[in-house]
């Protein structure tokens, strides 16, 4: 049956394929590209606010300097770094430069981008860097088009609408996700700006709304399951709703709706050291000047929830837990989902302890699959063999991203409390098929101490012959001193803060490993691993741990 299934998506892959080619060369086309000159912008009706588009830049490393190069030879630095890349030609890095210094510049950078990319260019165009630069250009006119000669002003709004009408063209051809919001909201915003494109904002909010109905969960949850897809959500559906404010138009009910379920959600990943937990597809999200932004424009979400898409969250004074609970997502939301299943993360006030190794999704093919495997998170996996099945197909992955073929599935949850502990504990059955074993884990966190008690459970539903290896990992966060003791029994944990932690398994052995953080955006970091190991081919075999804050 598997087999089928893949030579199918291997057969319409080629065809897709095929289809994508013709599609790329029509819109290299003289032809298309007059197609979309159509329609005149001649004044602007509304200035956004700039401080409201910095909220989609809110670390430093999100933009790029552009103090470095001339105006002459910008476009023509070859850069491979992905992310690097995009930061450049989506613009919005004209938030973060100095406004009094930088017009003339940034009116030159302009001017010769539209030299060079006035027509279709595949990575240039790409429709989430396009929607970023029409946000940017539209929303700092002061530096990008205020005080400006004719001749430059008729070219950059030449060139803006034609950007424009590019994203209305393809909306509908978008996958139901965050880069389709993205692009949404750059549609709308090109409505209220433009009175010569009010069908915009109509067509954009419709799309907003089907797109609101088939991408989240009944709690308002990506159902990609991914923290980072999340917040990205949430940023650009509050920038459309402060948009429709600042304009005096009429709030959509849906949009007010989904973002108070997408903002309970952020409430309930909100952690100590102000980052997301690291699951699902997630690179490192710090939301600390995101906070102070949504405070400024009096947003204030709160959940009272320990469970919000699988994702369960035991926060304690001095400590916060994640655990992840859930099922893969659909094919058609599982493109960056990681083989994580019952992965935790444990942060101590403003330090995070434990973490998973992040997604690689900026990083070269070959480290994107690494960091997709179960081995990249803190949870057990058996020889070397992820909890589920990736699509290795190289055609297959171009069309469809990177599909699973073969998933793991819940099938115990429970959760429960009382005076003295907390108690949580789920099984999977991602190593049944292959292997015989159903995986259980059970994290018990005491109230009155910092000390959580945990064990992987391994219960063998088929009697096999062969004995199988099994690794119970825990990453440890970058740039955190950890040293093994002398009974080869425990690992001393130290924190930047001066804080000691202990991690013990008195039945098996532990080890320290060197490992790879893929969290961060912009480079790979070194971090450690501990790994408790071993070999069973008993019908019933558990693997104690315990984490303690030591003086």
């Amino acid at each position: 049956m598997l087999r089928l299934k893949s030579i199918k998506l291997y057969f319409f892959s080629i065809l897709r394929l095929l289809f994508l080619s013709f599609r790329n060369y029509y819109l290299k086309t003289n032809f298309y590209n007059k197609k979309l000159e159509t329609g005149i912008l001649s004044r602007i009706f509304y200035n956004p606010s700039s401080y409201l588009t910095s909220s989609l830049t809110s670390t430093s490393s999100d933009y790029y300097k552009i103090s470095n190069f001339s105006p002459e030879l910008i476009w023509q630095t070859n850069i491979k770094d992905k992310l690097q890349f995009n930061n450049l030609h989506n613009f919005l890095w004209l938030t973060k430069i100095d406004r009094k210094n930088s017009k003339i510049l940034t009116k030159d950078i302009i001017k010769s981008w539209i030299n060079k990319f006035f027509n279709y260019s595949p990575d240039v165009w790409d429709v989430e860097i396009t929607s970023k630069r029409i946000i940017a250009w539209t929303s700092n006119t002061d530096i990008t088009l205020q005080d400006s000669e004719k001749s430059y002003k008729e070219k950059f709004f030449l060139s803006l609408n034609k950007q424009i009408n590019f994203l209305v063209k393809n909306l509908k051809t978008l996958p139901n996700d965050s880069t389709k919001i993205i692009c949404c909201s750059a549609i709308i915003l090109s409505g209220i700006v433009f009175s010569e494109n009010n069908s915009n904002q109509k067509f954009g909010i419709k799309e907003l709304e089907k797109i609101v109905k088939i991408y989240f969960d009944k709690n308002g949850f990506p159902k990609s399951r991914n923290p980072e897809e999340l917040f990205i959500c949430l940023k650009y559906l509050i920038l459309i709703r402060e948009w429709f404010k600042e304009a005096h138009i009429s709030i959509p009910e849906f949009l007010s709706d989904i973002i108070y379920k997408c903002g309970v959600c952020y409430s309930m990943l909100s952690s100590l050291n102000k980052q997301f937990p690291l699951f699902n597809g997630s690179t490192e999200v710090d939301h600390k000047n995101y906070d102070v932004f949504l405070k400024d424009h009096k947003y204030k979400f709160v959940c009272k929830e320990k469970e919000i898409a699988e994702l369960v969250k035991i926060r304690k004074k001095k400590f916060d837990l994640f655990m992840d609970c859930g099922n893969p997502p659909v094919d058609k939301f599982s493109r960056h989902y990681q083989a994580g299943c019952l992965s935790f993360e444990l942060i101590s006030k403003t330090q995070k302890i434990i973490c998973n190794s992040g997604y690689g999704k900026h990083l070269t093919s070959k480290l994107t699959l690494l960091s997709r495997s179960t081995a990249a998170h803190s949870t057990l996996y058996i020889n070397d063999t992820s909890s589920c099945i990736f699509q290795k197909n190289r055609i297959v992955n171009k069309v469809y991203g990177n599909s699973l073929v073969e998933k793991h599935k819940i099938i115990n949850k429970s959760y429960t409390e009382n005076s003295d502990f907390y108690f949580l504990s789920a099984s999977h059955n991602g190593y049944e098929r292959k292997f015989g074993y159903i995986h259980t884990r059970s994290i018990k966190i005491f109230k009155r101490k910092d000390e959580i008690l945990g064990c992987d459970e391994l219960k063998k539903t088929r009697n096999r012959l062969n004995s199988v290896n099994f690794s119970v990992r825990f990453h440890i966060y970058p740039n955190t001193k950890i040293v093994k003791t002398k009974s080869n029994k425990s690992v001393l944990i130290s924190l930047a803060t001066g804080e000691g932690w202990l991690l013990e398994s008195k039945m098996n052995d532990i080890n320290i490993e060197n490992d790879i953080f893929f969290g961060n955006k912009n480079k790979i970091m070194k971090n450690e691993s501990i790994s408790i190991t071993g070999s069973t081919n008993e019908s019933l075999n558990s693997i104690e741990w315990k984490i303690e804050r030591i003086k």
